[in-house]
């Protein structure tokens, strides 16, 4: 079927001394609690009583503004609002991602640079200055599709490198504990992978070094590629060709495939290979938007009524957050998930479809739609998870004087909790000299962690004084305080260390 171009383009208007170490992790006995719930009515939809302590899940999250809504009925953990502004709702264990919109300068005296959007605040430098203090520890969107021309940031990627640059680096210098977030294309097929490779060429070539990012998000529509320069407006609609590529076509799909799971599970699978081999891998990414834009307007099979849309939901939902795990390709702080956190379009934006809430017509309030009854539902469903655990530890020696049978060793570990609440929770963690089940010997005071789930993490560390010459057998443990946690196979962690003498000489040579 052909649909009329105008309404394509307002339909998709943004679419879119030497020591030797090694590591093994091993089980420790334990138990596994599940939160309990109740029924609590909400309108004419049912859901369990959910604590307010453990209703924010931080692998929920949606675009759009929530000052209007319960952010309680989908559990929300976190949202963006396509802006960064000091007046930003903040609800309890809902964060709030502020994001930095762009656009390209061609004209003036410093021609093809980029400013701060003049529709999207913050607009200037000292706005930006003032959300950047008000916000510590924030996580920054630099751009929204940049790789998208004229309905969104539409920045070649040469320039999105230099904005990247500066605002990585303003940020971090206001706010050092602040993380910045790349990428964010409409999605990932070959010819936007081949963008993001454009920028990150261009950030080496003109810094010297490899483009530094916390976070790699990415959108994850399925929408038709195809030049309007190359083609008929009919055969034009969707994401377009990124800007700084001279393309005529992408991937060309159909507008019933705009719910293709198998497309939609393959785009995701092939931005972390991408990641893997740019030197990436591991990476924490986030699902930033994603849903059904297409409206329910057309004949079978090109309609999107709400149930189509609700059984798209539901089955990237438990691909995300039941099944995309692969050790080669996810997050080691995360369980080896492939995604962190996903966030669902839109709130209320009723041009598109996939809105969750809408006007109630007897009493203008916002309501639930069918698709924001299915969130919920969803959600309501999840259990609490809190899963602690060890990811690797490292070792930092100083060489042994000669002598000397001691010396201090520092011992560290990288402590994550790949559980969903948002809710931080805390760990006790201790370092063992042998075995804790078998008369192991405490090194140095325990250490306490607090975090959050989806992969957040923390660096533990204790000082090993006096460590003699030899061969040690390490472990690090790691244990919720209230004995809480949903997976007690992998909060050990053993490592081996030899602390010896030998030194390696080498000829002197003279000029």
């Amino acid at each position: 079927m052909t649909m009329p171009h105008n309404f394509v383009r307002c339909v998709l208007r943004w679419v879119i001394a030497p020591i030797f170490f090694a590591a093994i992790a091993l089980p420790i006995p334990g138990r596994a609690v599940q939160a309990q719930s109740g029924p609590d009515a909400v309108e004419t939809l049912f859901l369990p009583l959910i604590d307010a302590e453990s209703s924010a899940l931080c692998r929920l999250g949606v675009n759009g503004d929530i000052r209007s809504i319960d952010p309680g009925l989908l559990r929300l953990g976190w949202y963006v609002d396509y802006g960064a502004t000091l007046n930003a709702v903040k609800p309890a264990n809902v964060r709030y991602m502020p994001m930095i919109r762009l656009v390209q300068t061609n004209t003036g005296p410093r021609p093809y640079r980029y400013s701060l959007s003049a529709n999207h605040a913050p607009t200037t430098e000292q706005q930006l200055l003032d959300v950047i203090a008000a916000n510590p520890g924030a996580e920054w969107f630099i751009g929204n599709e940049p790789d998208r021309r004229l309905l969104q940031d539409d920045i070649e990627p040469h320039i999105y490198a230099i904005a990247y640059h500066d605002l990585y680096h303003l940020i971090k210098n206001q706010d050092p504990t602040a993380k910045i977030i790349a990428g964010s294309i409409v999605q990932a097929t070959e010819i936007r992978l081949q963008y993001l490779d454009m920028v990150l060429e261009a950030y080496r070539t003109r810094y010297g070094v490899p483009m530094p990012v916390d976070v790699w998000a990415l959108h994850n529509f399925i929408l038709n590629e195809a030049s309007c320069a190359h083609f008929p407006e009919s055969e034009c609609w969707g994401a377009g060709i990124p800007p700084g590529i001279d393309a005529e076509e992408g991937m060309r799909v159909l507008v019933r495939e705009n719910d293709s799971f198998d497309l939609f599970k393959q785009q995701i699978l092939r931005f972390r290979q991408w990641l893997v081999d740019r030197g990436y891998g591991g990476s924490p990414v986030y699902l930033s938007e994603y849903g059904v834009l297409m409206p329910n307007i057309f004949a079978p099979p090109d309609d999107f009524p709400p149930e189509r849309v609700n059984a798209f939901m539901t089955r990237t939902f438990d691909y995300i957050l039941k099944e995309a795990v692969d050790p080669q390709l996810g997050d080691p702080n995360d369980g080896y998930r492939l995604i962190q956190r996903l966030s669902w379009y839109s709130v209320t934006d009723q041009a598109f479809n996939g809105y969750l809430f809408q006007r109630d017509p007897n009493s203008s309030r916002l309501v639930l739609s069918p698709m924001g009854q299915n969130f919920s539902t969803y959600a309501a469903s999840l259990a609490k998870q809190i899963d602690f655990y060890p990811v690797r530890a490292s070792i930092e020696a100083p060489p042994v004087p000669d002598g000397e049978n001691t010396v201090d060793i520092t011992l560290r570990a990288i402590i994550a909790n790949s559980g969903n609440s948002s809710a931080a929770q805390t760990a006790r963690v201790r370092f063992y000299k042998g075995n804790p089940t078998a008369g192991g010997v405490q090194i140095g005071a325990d250490q306490i962690v607090s975090l959050e789930g989806c992969g957040a993490n923390q660096i533990a560390s204790v000082v090993w004084q006096d460590a003699p010459l030899g061969a040690h057998n390490l472990f690090v443990v790691v244990e919720p305080p209230s004995g809480l946690d949903n997976n007690t196979g992998n909060n050990a962690l053993q490592f081996s260390l030899y602390l010896g003498r030998e030194r390696l000489y080498l000829p002197a040579i003279g000029r």
